[in-house]
C-alpha cells in the first residue's frame, strides 16, 4: 500500500440534486489534488419518505453517469456516501465506490437500518423507506482493503471486525448522523471502531438542518488513525477535510499493542 490522499466532503444538502451538485463542483475547484474524494450519506439529495422514494434510481443511471464522469475527469476515486438504489419494487441504501477511470467497482447495500424515536416526539424508521442488504463489502483501493458501511452500521462493531479479521485497514462511514445522538455518540464510536480494529476509518457527515424534516445533522466528519488519533475533523458547516493516510501507521499501531493477535473469541 502507499500513502494516499482523502478530502472528505462536508454537505449541507437540500433536495435539488442539481444544486447539490453545482455546490460540490464548486467546493472541490478550490481545493488540493487528492487520491479519494469521500462524499457523505445523501450527499445528492436529502429530504423525506416522499423525495426519497422519487428520487430512487437503477444502477447504472442517471447519478451514477455524473460520479462516473467526475472520477474520471479528475482522475479520483469517489466514495459516492449513498444512492438511493432502486431494483425492482425494492430500494436500497446504497454506498458506491468509483475508480479513477469512472467505473463501479464496488456496491454496498447498507445492513442495519436507522430506527430513533427523538425527544421531540418526531420518530425516524429507515426502514419505511430501505430494504436492508445482505452481505458485507470489501473494496480494493489501490492495495487499501476497504470495509463498507454507513452511518448507523457504526453501532454494530461486528461488522467491522469481520473485515478486519479479512484484512481490511480501512474503513468507510459515509453517514447522515443527527445533532441529537452526534453530540454524545459520534466520536466515541468512530474512534472506537478505529481503535478496536487498528484501522483507518473515513466519515464524511451531513451538516446542518434537513430543510424537509427539520432535523439537524451533526457534522463533524472525521478522519480517524489506527492509534485512535484524530487526523482531521470538520466544524458544523460545510468544508472539506484533508487528510493523508500512511499504512506505516497500521504496522506501528499493531507492533506497539498487538491486540488482533490476542483475541480468544
Amino acid at each position: 500500500m502507499k500513502k494516499i490522499r482523502v478530502a472528505v466532503i462536508q454537505l449541507n444538502s437540500g433536495t435539488d440534486t442539481d444544486a447539490n451538485f453545482k455546490k460540490l463542483d464548486d467546493m472541490l475547484s478550490e481545493s488540493e489534488e487528492v487520491d479519494l474524494l469521500a462524499l457523505p450519506e445523501v450527499f445528492s439529495m436529502r429530504g423525506n419518505k416522499d423525495d426519497y422514494q422519487a428520487a430512487a434510481e437503477t444502477i447504472p443511471g442517471k447519478l451514477t453517469d455524473q460520479l462516473m464522469m467526475m472520477a474520471a475527469e479528475r482522475n479520483v476515486w469517489i466514495l459516492a456516501g449513498c444512492v438511493m438504489e432502486k431494483a425492482g419494487d425494492t430500494i436500497y441504501n446504497s454506498s458506491l465506490l468509483f475508480n479513477r477511470g469512472g467505473e463501479i467497482v464496488a456496491r454496498y447495500r447498507k445492513m442495519h437500518l436507522f430506527e430513533a424515536n427523538l425527544d421531540d416526539g418526531k420518530k425516524i424508521r429507515e426502514g419505511d423507506i430501505y430494504t436492508a442488504g445482505q452481505h458485507p463489502v470489501i473494496a480494493d483501493l489501490e492495495g487499501w482493503k476497504c470495509g463498507m458501511t454507513v452511518c448507523y452500521d457504526v453501532r454494530f462493531p461486528e461488522l467491522y471486525r469481520f473485515y478486519s479479521e479479512r484484512k481490511a485497514s480501512l474503513m468507510f462511514v459515509p453517514s447522515d448522523f443527527t445533532e441529537g445522538t452526534g453530540r454524545n455518540h459520534w466520536e466515541v464510536l468512530i474512534r472506537s471502531r478505529a481503535i478496536e480494529n487498528q484501522c483507518f476509518i473515513i466519515a464524511p457527515n451531513q451538516c446542518g438542518p434537513n430543510a424537509r424534516t427539520g432535523i439537524e445533522s451533526y457534522g463533524n466528519s472525521m478522519v480517524v488513525g489506527p492509534w485512535g488519533q484524530v487526523l482531521g475533523r470538520a466544524s458544523h458547516k460545510e468544508e472539506i477535510v484533508l487528510a493523508e493516510l500512511d499504512p506505516s501507521e497500521i504496522d506501528k499501531t499493531r507492533h506497539r499493542i498487538p491486540a488482533l493477535e490476542h483475541r480468544r473469541l
